[in-house]
């Protein structure tokens, strides 16, 4: 299991979370964000439930992935999430 804790930089719009929820589907990990605050947890594969929460400027996560391509899942979960600029 990998676990990694990050903050947002910026408001990530509703588009771009779709997408990370669509690449996160690509792991055959399970991938799971915390969001520290509310003490919330989803699965990042579910677009449903990364469209509940909003990814706000300063919100802190834990990024937690568990099985055999962990390592690559977090890092791209980590790249994705921790982006100072997003493109609309």
């Amino acid at each position: 299991m990998r676990v990694h804790e990050i903050q947002i930089y910026q408001d990530l719009p509703a588009q771009y979370v779709q997408e990370i929820a669509l690449k996160a589907g690509a792991f055959r990990s399970d991938i799971k964000i915390k969001f520290e605050e509310q003490d919330i947890q989803l699965d990042a594969k579910s677009i449903l439930g990364m469209l509940l929460l909003p990814f706000r400027t300063g919100t802190k996560l834990r990024i937690q992935t568990k099985g055999t391509d962990e390592e690559e899942a977090i890092a791209m979960m980590c790249d994705l999430l921790e982006m100072k600029t997003v493109q609309e």
